[in-house]
């Protein structure tokens, strides 16, 4: 189980409303797979490509997978995020200066680099929480 954010080149100015994008419409690719790997661990140390295709970095409290894919050019990431702490942070800390465009899939919104909202990372967490909490009380009542 994981939050999934998707990285999109938008230079910075992602629409207001996802929803109102064209379906047909293709945003500019995010790069050449080197350069698009430099320019996240030149902002986020540490993250472990030893997969070409997928990025693990460890955060305090939290993971991201970066889905890459085969593509070269990259045209999107998927991110998938576990833990707790603030991971949105560790996000903006790559998104940001590269001027790429974080979308909540969880939300249907991006995420403002200026005033970032936390809704989606936290009812991940508190929805994570609750299954394990039901899974722990399923796993109790059986013994």
């Amino acid at each position: 189980m994981s939050w999934d954010v998707l990285v999109i080149n938008y230079y910075g100015s992602p629409p207001k409303d996802f929803a109102e994008v064209p379906v047909d419409h293709s945003p500019d690719p995010l790069g050449p797979a080197i350069d698009v790997r430099e320019a996240i661990n030149k902002h986020l140390p540490g993250v472990d490509w030893s997969d070409r295709t997928w990025g693990f970095y460890e955060g305090d409290g939290f993971s991201i997978e970066f889905n890459a894919g085969k593509d070269d050019p990259i045209h999107t990431i998927m991110l998938h995020l576990r833990g707790g702490g603030d991971a949105i942070e560790a996000l903006l800390r790559f998104a940001n200066p590269n001027k790429w465009s974080l979308l909540d899939c969880s939300t249907g919104d991006f995420i403002d680099p200026e005033n970032p909202s936390y809704e989606g990372w936290d009812s991940f967490q508190e929805y994570r929480d609750k299954v394990v909490g039901n899974y722990d009380q399923d796993d109790n009542c059986s013994m």
